[in-house]
């Protein structure tokens, strides 16, 4: 089955590189996902792009790099994920906001609040995480399961909490 739905994506645009198995996932818009070599996913990953029919791919994904269960990717720029990474299970990764500006506007008319989110080589994500607009995370950095990151993480340094803080350095 799984074969079966990586031939479906690949003719529907996506790009998925060798020894990297699709299980059951939603991915609405095909031609907007690059999932590299040797990967491994979990079940119910949702790649959930809002853009539409704009060119692609808006979400890249390294090689060897593992995404647990159930984590949505919400993109509307672009997010990008390092070799080598790993995403925990329920974790969120979005790269834009309502707008909330215009008082005399409805929020859901206002445009999006877009940057993209990096994410590094060797950079481990914790279960249940939230990594928002704009965040850079280095190569080798950790976040704690269940933090909320809304500043960019330099390479090689724990950070956890809501929002998330430095705990330490890795060295």
């Amino acid at each position: 089955m799984a074969f079966t739905r990586k031939l479906y994506l690949k003719l529907f645009g996506a790009k998925i590189g060798p020894g990297t198995s699709i299980p059951k996932c939603i991915v609405p818009w095909p031609h907007q996902l690059e999932i590299g070599s040797n990967c491994i996913l979990e079940p119910d990953i949702y790649f959930k792009f809002d853009g539409y029919w704009q060119p692609g791919p808006s979400i890249r994904i390294g090689d060897r790099v593992f995404i647990g269960r159930g984590v949505e990717f919400n993109v509307h720029g672009s997010i990008q994920i390092g070799d080598d990474s790993g995403i925990g299970s329920g974790s969120v990764l979005a790269d834009h906001n309502h707008g909330t500006a215009v008082i005399a506007s409805r929020m859901r008319d206002q445009p999006a609040e877009i940057a993209p989110i990096q994410i590094g080589r060797d950079v481990i994500v914790g279960v249940n995480s939230v990594i928002l607009k704009g965040v850079e995370i280095g190569d080798g950095a950790v976040v704690a399961a269940g933090s909320v990151v809304i500043r960019s993480i330099p390479a090689n340094e724990i950070w956890g909490g809501n929002p998330a803080k430095k705990i330490r350095d890795r060295r």
